[in-house]
């Protein structure tokens, strides 16, 4: 059973069948059984339930601009894709065969990429004049560890010492849809 971090509102559920250790994906089963097609994009502390449309998905390339969306610490944008089609081994010691990987640039604030806590966490590129979103992957792995400037703002800091990273490795969204046989959902 998976619960909101503030308020332990339920998600939804899981079960081995939606689980993919390669690709570091987990489907949840939603107690509606539907998804809305909308992707929350902004800060980690917002409670407004702000999201955008998500139009679709799309494959990554060197030096396309993206944005992570960590639970921990929100969004950050402006993070620049250096590598495709790498591999690397997760933090739980799983090998993930097919990863890209994006580093923060002087246009990202902070020039962090993402916090401990993020992973798991969307990467999507702004479309339609960043009124809605392109589904792109999710953060797998984190790279280059900073400390975390007084300027971010990081939701479980109170529980544990945050670090920030410039780097995120994450799984390609088009290699998840394709192995775990997943629709993406989007907009109407």
């Amino acid at each position: 059973m998976w619960h909101t971090y503030w308020g332990g509102k339920l998600i939804g559920a899981t079960d081995s069948a939606q689980r993919r250790a390669s690709d570091d994906a987990l489907g949840i089963h939603l107690p509606s059984g539907q998804s809305a097609g909308r992707l929350y994009d902004g800060p980690a502390n917002e409670t407004d339930g702000y999201s955008k449309a998500v139009t679709g998905w799309g494959h990554n390339n060197v030096g396309d601009y993206v944005c992570t969306d960590g639970a921990n610490s929100g969004v950050h944008c402006n993070v620049q894709i250096s590598k495709t089609d790498i591999g690397v081994t997760g933090a739980n010691g799983v090998y993930r065969p097919i990863t890209d990987l994006a580093y923060s640039t002087s246009l990202t604030p902070d020039r962090i990429a993402a916090v401990n806590g993020d992973s798991g966490g969307p990467v999507f590129a702004g479309v339609n004049n960043y009124s809605a979103d392109e589904a792109r992957g999710m953060i797998t792995a984190l790279d280059r560890t900073v400390t975390c400037p007084s300027s971010e703002y990081v939701l479980d800091s109170g529980v544990r010492t945050p670090w920030c990273v410039q780097g995120v490795y994450f799984v390609p969204i088009f290699q998840t849809l394709t192995d775990m046989n997943w629709t993406l959902v989007t907009s109407k």
